[in-house]
């Protein structure tokens, strides 16, 4: 699983960004979410190629100690 920031939430379209730790940015759809997660978080994630491209399923809040 990769690891990122949540960099952007628009909840307007439904989606959101996540840039991964090699600094690529990876839609998310806020739909899908099961945890509360807002912008600087960080999480862990699976990446699917959808049809419209790379997007981040399987998002989890990583706390930090």
């Amino acid at each position: 699983m990769r690891k990122g920031t949540v960099i952007q939430i628009d909840q307007s379209v439904g989606f959101g960004f996540i840039q991964d730790e090699n600094e690529q940015e990876i839609a998310f759809c806020l739909a899908n979410l099961t945890e509360n997660i807002t912008t600087g978080d960080l999480v862990e994630f699976k990446i699917e190629l959808m049809a419209h491209g790379l997007t981040a399923t399987n998002l989890r809040l990583l706390l930090l100690i």
